[in-house]
């Protein structure tokens, strides 16, 4: 299968390492001079416009927010047939839906992960929104290699990064204030605090893999919280 992949970044850069084995890939990004080491980097093939890619006839954007309408648009400007498949978290199924012009059409897929923690290889949870359901297929047989694959509303993806973001941040925010009011400010025993004290047992919590000591602090969170 060939797929098109417009973007580059720290997403973009995972999602072309995970899929050059698995469909016919080429890339595009607007940057060229990065496009290139991109391209070096990874043995893939790249485009040399946007209007090339678009030629490939399904297209994944791995571009911020505010650029994937205007993709959309410089396609509508084609009139070609042209599946979009849109991986920007924040985009919503129904801004796809009222930017696109037939014969342009796009779903999105949206992945419950974070782009440094796949770079170490661990898989995220990709959704992809139920509908259209005819594009649902194709967008399955792409993303199989990319991580565990759920059919269902990919909106809420946005709410489950956001939430997820915004209580880790404070989570940080707290920890290093925490221990700059007792003391410790060495910015290496904070950072390892976060990065590695934090970030572990957060890790052992999802896996179920806590310690005797964790499983008690989690027990005292739970009965502060009913309180």
């Amino acid at each position: 299968m060939q797929v098109g992949l417009i973007g580059v970044g720290r997403m973009g850069r995972e999602l072309a390492r995970r899929l050059r084995d698995h469909v016919e890939l080429t890339i595009f990004d607007r940057d060229a001079a990065f496009l290139a080491t991109i391209q070096n980097e990874l043995g893939i093939s790249a485009a040399a416009s946007i209007d090339e890619i678009a030629a490939i006839g399904i297209v994944i954007l791995a571009v911020p927010d505010p650029e994937v309408v205007n993709c959309i648009k410089d396609f509508n400007q084609l009139k070609a047939p042209i599946t979009v498949i849109n991986i920007a978290t924040n985009v919503a199924q129904h801004v796809l839906e009222e930017t696109a012009v037939p014969p342009v059409r796009c779903i999105g897929v949206k992945f419950v992960g974070q782009a440094g923690e796949m770079a170490l290889g661990l898989d995220p949870v990709v959704v992809i929104d139920s509908q259209p359901a005819e594009l649902v297929p194709v967008a399955q047989d792409i993303f199989a290699a990319v991580g565990h694959v759920i059919v269902g509303k990919a909106d809420i993806v946005s709410l489950v990064n956001n939430t997820a973001a915004e209580k880790a941040l404070e989570a940080a925010v707290h920890i290093e204030e925490g221990l700059r009011q007792q003391g410790v400010t060495d910015p290496e025993i904070v950072k390892s605090a976060i990065r590695m004290v934090a970030a572990g047992v957060l890790k052992a919590y999802a896996d179920q893999n806590l310690g005797p000591f964790a499983r008690q602090i989690v027990r005292a969170v739970r009965a502060k919280m009913k309180k």
